[in-house]
């Protein structure tokens, strides 16, 4: 058995140094555990040879899907992202889907709820839930060596003034005294919430749980003003429980009136609206550029979400 799989690691890797990535797709349905193993020359991955080679969006995604881990470096320290920059500089795709960030434990709460939701859970819980996930949805000031269980039980004391470690005695839930279980918090989901958060970086975003706001990671690339990149952070987080809607062009009328809500404004034609809460220093602190984001901000993510529906395979619905 580890003859073969030995061999199969070979073949895995010459098949995409060569760029056959019917072979190498191949290789994976009968060996999935294979999808991070390296070469031994260069400690090159299959996501870094389809990175390399500067592969179309549906291999890349296949091999996210297997569980590619796009945090892996090879031996001279260069992740996917790393490869694809330096090889094909003028591919924004491939910097979008292959951006080496790990899931934040917003979107693997998401991914556990879009798995199933338990059958008697309560208002107060699922009310719970998208407090959480609003709360969790970024983690830009988020230390790497931070703990994701103190961290949930940081959020859960936050959010209910509770500790997650109080056993649950049930009333009745009337407004505003609402409880939440905390049994099933710590003894039920919490467990899932840190199983999945061993692994990631190899988990991909999934059509079933994606939303709006995950299309604003990584940061765009330029602004229009300083207070441009201030509203993508809030826009970001804001954004973080609406699912993606059916058509591109759904996505963005209501990106555009978003952004029109969020400065008090009623059309995009502005060079510059002044914000107050965006102040946050520089000659045009405050300032949002209402022109870049119609020109720029908006196009480039209604861009990003085609790149997903290429990579997932999905294309353009309704």
């Amino acid at each position: 058995m580890a003859d073969s799989l030995a061999l199969a690691a070979g073949q895995l890797s010459l098949n995409a140094w060569q760029g056959k990535w019917g072979e190498v797709l191949g290789i994976l349905e009968y060996s999935p555990s294979l999808i991070n193993h390296v070469s031994q020359k260069k400690g090159y991955s299959a996501l870094h040879q389809a990175a390399w080679h500067g592969a179309d969006l549906t291999i890349i995604g296949r091999l996210l899907q297997y569980g590619a881990d796009t945090q892996l470096k090879t031996h001279e320290q260069q992740t996917a992202y790393d490869i694809a920059v330096k090889k094909h500089a003028q591919r924004e795709d491939l910097r979008f889907v292959l951006y080496p960030a790990s899931r934040t434990l917003a979107q693997l709460m998401r991914k556990i709820f879009a798995q199933g939701m338990p059958e008697l859970m309560h208002y107060p819980d699922k009310l719970l839930m998208d407090n959480l996930v609003m709360l969790l949805s970024d983690e830009v000031c988020v230390s790497p060596t931070s703990s994701a269980k103190e961290r949930f039980y940081a959020a859960f004391m936050a959010m209910t003034g509770t500790p997650l470690s109080t056993p649950f005695e049930r009333h009745a839930s009337i407004p505003p005294n609402w409880w939440v279980d905390t049994d099933y918090w710590r003894d039920e989901f919490l467990p899932q919430l840190l199983e999945l958060e061993k692994c990631k970086s190899c988990i991909p975003l999934e059509h079933s749980w994606a939303t709006i706001g995950d299309l604003l990671t990584p940061d765009h690339s330029g602004w229009g003003l300083r207070g441009d990149p201030w509203l993508w952070m809030e826009m970001r987080k804001s954004l973080s429980r609406v699912p993606l809607p059916d058509t591109l062009k759904d996505l963005t009328a209501l990106l555009r009136n978003v952004v029109l809500a969020r400065t008090n404004s009623t059309m995009l034609d502005d060079d510059a609206v002044y914000v107050p809460r965006f102040c946050r220093g520089g000659m045009s602190s405050g300032h949002i550029s209402l022109r870049f984001w119609e020109q720029k901000g908006i196009p480039a993510i209604v861009q990003r979400a085609e790149w997903l529906r290429e990579m997932w395979g999905t294309g353009e619905r309704g």
